[in-house]
């Protein structure tokens, strides 16, 4: 991949957008007048006309809008925890496992390349509407798992599992930006680890900021930037206080744009793109597509190709293709 790719996909996200603007702004008046009439005809001489259009408009919402509304009404629950990130197994993945990062343990040696790949991703809404109205703080962990689960000569390990958990100022207002509606602004302290000791230890602490732009019902989109804290140097190869990977921004890059295209209700594509800025580009591309097996069980394929997959390979290039379910979708 060469570094101008990512400034390309978001030219072509944001004519994406701008065509769904477009095509909204020519039937949203009309889809409003016609949802009225119909709850005009249904509704009792009780109901204002108020009313009917708030119902309408949150009809009209679109999906990201949605999400929100019903987050915190699940909030008001005090027994629920909210997906954050979607959860899903991909029961068989095919990969290149590398085996360098290892440094010769013996059991690396076995690894295969077929293995399983799932994500557990749980928020709780802490605080609502803190200092102003949109602005709350919510408390996510996200753990990513790699298991060799058809390695029984090595009694299927997990290979690798980073846990990612973050606190998140999100910001859910409309506002514009460049002419651009912007749904939602959030900052977020995060950390993430593999949890490992030694040569096999990755971690790093980030400041991330990020807008989500949906300016129709169907195409979703954002970028997202972060500022890696700085960490001292390891005194010795064994030092726990160092850090684990220095160069981690090489691979990394300093964000990330994704877009989500719903093709029906149930039928999604995602797109994410990842570049390091530099002329010897260590960037990934990673796409998904989600479709309908039950109501509420969704499949799902994925395919990534690139750096920084997992914490392990943040400086090794993998290839994976996965098949499987997903239980909760990003909208």
């Amino acid at each position: 991949m060469q570094t101008f790719i990512p400034y390309s996909f978001s030219c072509v996200l944001v004519l994406l957008s701008s065509v769904s603007t477009a095509q909204q702004l020519g039937t949203g008046e009309k889809t409003l007048e016609q949802c009225l009439l119909k709850q005009m005809e249904r509704s009792s001489d009780e109901v204002t006309l108020g009313e009917l259009r708030s119902l309408c408009a949150n009809k009209n919402d679109n999906r990201l809008r949605k999400r929100n509304r019903l987050e915190h009404r699940a909030s008001l629950n005090p027994f629920a925890l909210l997906p954050h990130k979607p959860n899903y197994l991909l029961p068989v993945t095919f990969a290149n496992i590398s085996k360098r990062p290892y440094g010769g343990d013996p059991k690396a040696e076995k690894y295969q390349d077929t293995e399983a790949k799932f994500q557990i991703s749980l928020k709780y809404l802490a605080v609502e509407d803190l200092m102003w109205n949109g602005l709350d703080v919510q408390v996510a962990f996200t753990v990513e798992s790699y298991w060799q689960a058809y390695n029984g000569e090595i009694s299927a390990p997990f290979r690798e599992t980073n846990y990612e958990p973050e606190v998140i100022f999100n910001y859910s207002q409309p506002w514009s930006l460049l002419g651009l509606p912007v749904e939602q602004t959030y900052l977020s302290l995060n950390h993430q680890s593999n949890g490992q000791t030694g040569d096999l230890s990755r971690s790093w602490n980030r400041i991330i900021g990020g807008l989500v732009f949906a300016q129709s019902a169907n195409v979703t989109w954002g970028v997202r930037t972060w500022w890696r804290i700085p960490e001292e140097d390891k005194l010795t190869p064994d030092d726990p206080d160092g850090d684990d990977n220095p160069y981690i921004e090489r691979y990394m890059g300093y964000g990330e744009i994704a877009g989500l295209w719903n093709i029906s209700d149930n039928n999604t594509l995602e797109v994410l793109f990842r570049n390091n800025l530099r002329s010897d580009n260590k960037g990934a591309i990673q796409v998904g597509w989600t479709f309908p097996i039950t109501r509420h069980l969704r499949g799902y394929i994925e395919y990534f190709n690139g750096y920084g997959e997992s914490l392990i390979y943040y400086n090794q290039h993998t290839q994976r293709l996965g098949i499987g379910v997903k239980l909760t979708n990003w909208l």
